[in-house]
This record gives C-alpha cells, sequence and structure tokens, in this order.
C-alpha cells in the first residue's frame, strides 16, 4: 500500500527545484560564529550608539503617556503599524513598544535626524524591531536575527545590542522549535541557534539550529519585506543535497539526486523511450522510493514511476495516472488534461 507523502516531504525531496533556494547561502555564507558587527539594528547603530540613546528620555513620550503604561503601548502601536506598512512586512501586531529614541548621523549624511527604535509582536509570528531613519527608509530586522547577534556579541565578549523582550517575542528558541513542527512535524527542543547564511537570490536568511536530542536543522525566513516562504530542512535531508550543516554531525554530505539519476533508473527499469518531461513528486515515508512522473516524447499520456534507488531493494512500480490518483498522485504532464 502507497503510504501518503507527507507535505514536507513534498517541500523538501522536491529539494531539486528549490536547490538552488539552499543552495544559495552555502557560497554565501559566513564563518561559524562570525557576522556583521550589529551593535543593534543590523550594523546602523553601534552599542556606542545605544548607550547614548538610551540614556535620553525619548522625545515623543508626553508626560501622560509615561504615567499611562496602556496609552504608551497604544501610541507605539499605532507608530510601529505605519513602519510595517512602509517595509511591507507580513505581521499582525498584537503588541508594541518603543524601545529608545533621540538623534543620530543620518546614514546619508549631513544633520542628524530623529531616530526610534520600537518592538513589534506579530501574533504567532516572528516578531521584529524597527527603526526611524528620518526621511530614509526605515530598517526592521526579525528577532531571529536580533538573537543570533546578541548570542555572536556575547560569545565575543562584547555588550549586545537590540534583542527582542516582549513577552511574545522573547523565548526565540520557543518560537524555532515550532516553527520546526510545523515544518517538519518534528519535536525540538533548541540548544543552539546561529545564522548560516544569506541568499539575495531568494531574499532570505537561513539559520541553523541543533536540539537538545542530537538532531539538526536549517531555517529559511524572508527577509523583512520578501515574500519569500519559510522553509524547514533537517540536516540529514540537507547532507543529501550536498549542504552540510556545522553543529550537528549529519554524516558525510552527498550528490544531490538529479533528473538524469531518475531517467537512468528508468531505463534500468525498462523504459526505452526518449523522456522529454520529467518531474520529481516526492519520497515514500515507509518504502522511501522516489515517485516520479515521466512523459515519453510524442506520447499524450505520462506514466507515474515508484522508482528505489541504489541501496533500496523494494520493488520498481509504474502506474497509468489514473491508478496513481488513486494513490493521491495527480500528473500534471497529461495533454488530455
Amino acid at each position: 500500500m502507497f503510504t501518503s507523502l507527507r507535505p514536507i516531504s513534498i517541500v523538501l525531496v522536491a529539494i531539486i527545484g528549490l536547490c538552488s533556494a539552499f543552495n544559495a547561502p552555502v557560497s554565501a555564507q559566513n564563518t561559524p560564529g562570525t557576522h556583521q558587527d550589529n551593535g543593534g539594528m543590523n550594523g546602523s547603530l553601534s552599542n556606542e550608539d545605544l548607550q547614548k540613546l538610551g540614556g535620553e528620555k525619548p522625545k515623543d513620550s508626553s508626560p501622560g503617556a509615561s504615567r499611562d503604561a496602556a496609552q504608551a503601548r497604544a501610541k507605539a502601536e499605532t507608530e510601529s503599524a505605519e513602519l510595517v506598512k512602509a517595509l511591507e512586512l507580513s505581521c499582525h501586531i498584537t503588541d508594541a513598544q518603543l524601545v529608545v529614541a533621540g538623534t543620530r548621523k543620518a546614514a546619508s549624511g549631513g544633520k542628524d535626524v530623529d531616530t526610534r527604535v520600537y518592538e513589534v509582536a506579530c501574533g504567532g509570528a516572528l516578531g521584529y524591531l524597527l527603526e526611524t531613519q528620518g526621511t530614509d527608509k526605515p530598517i526592521a530586522i526579525s528577532c531571529l536575527t536580533a538573537e543570533e547577534a546578541r548570542a555572536a556579541d556575547v560569545a565575543k565578549g562584547k555588550p549586545p545590542g537590540f534583542f527582542c523582550k516582549l513577552p511574545e517575542n522573547k523565548d526565540v528558541f520557543a518560537i524555532v522549535a515550532s516553527m520546526i513542527t510545523a515544518g517538519t512535524s518534528m519535536a525540538c527542543t533548541v540548544r543552539d541557534l546561529q545564522p548560516f547564511g544569506r541568499s539575495e537570490s531568494t531574499q532570505s536568511d537561513y539559520s541553523e539550529v541543533s536540539c537538545q536530542d542530537g538532531k539538526g536543522f536549517l531555517l529559511r525566513t524572508p527577509l523583512p519585506g520578501s515574500q519569500a516562504q519559510t522553509l524547514v530542512m533537517s540536516c540529514n535531508d540537507a547532507a543529501k543535497q550536498g549542504i552540510k550543516c556545522r553543529l550537528t554531525d549529519a554524516g558525510p554530505v552527498q550528490t544531490p539526486v538529479s533528473m538524469d539519476v531518475f531517467k537512468t533508473a528508468l531505463a534500468q527499469h525498462g523504459v526505452s523511450c526518449s523522456v522529454d518531461q520529467i518531474r520529481l513528486i516526492g519520497q515514500e515515508d515507509n518504502r522511501k522510493r522516489y515517485v516520479v512522473e515521466y512523459r515519453c516524447a510524442n506520447q499524450p499520456q505520462s506514466t507515474v514511476a515508484f522508482v528505489p534507488l541504489e541501496g533500496n531493494n523494494n520493488p520498481y512500480e509504474s502506474l497509468d495516472c489514473a491508478a496513481a490518483l488513486l494513490r493521491s498522485v495527480v500528473c500534471k504532464y497529461n495533454a488530455t488534461h
């Protein structure tokens, strides 16, 4: 009986289609433990700047707002909402606070500009730190990136810059654990977290996570304002795709499975036609056979094959699209559809 393909299996096993997305950070990744010196907002404010601003009372705090914490939070939510909109962030603000305010040199030079840093919680998603820059576009970093920066600063013996403190945001490890469970249905009590790299092509940050039980994961999260999807990959799967985790020893990396490998396997199982279309659908949970759809040149109907690769002793199986549909596998190459 065909075991159904888990959604995450389809996403991650079909990494051939996404391989550039997870390979991108390999060339962009930093040396472990290194990253941009962020005295807070991704390098825009130094620790010295933070100390200066932290010693000043926010300019826009009226006496009434200072006395009434609820009113101050409501004001911070309103002002943060404008920044969220300007940055095109996917964030339903459930809490916000003004972290610090003051003046500093403009990034583009010239006179000092007013600057404010807000923290926002986003209703079950990653929260953000937001910074105004006068008339320049505001900037943002996620609480995940801020935590990685904080940990790197502490490891270097440096005073940390901004990091998230709102109740919904401060337990970054718990947030990451929930993202892993949502993406893989696996539990992870996070032991360590560090940046893995950044991909400008996918507009994503990549983080590596190690768990208390020895498992490890790579986590892809969109850069602020990016429409990229969050993806999770185990370090075992990453090794199969030629990507080596640093915090977790998932074994030697392997050469990624290519479409040519599947074409060769089909030929070995008696498919003698010229295959002009082929795609990987996923991999079985139980028998671990790869599920591919292929279509021979000049033939209107495609075929679904269950392909065991080297080391897998389960049988090869081939089905027409009608039979494959009974196993919840939908063809896409049928010319009649």
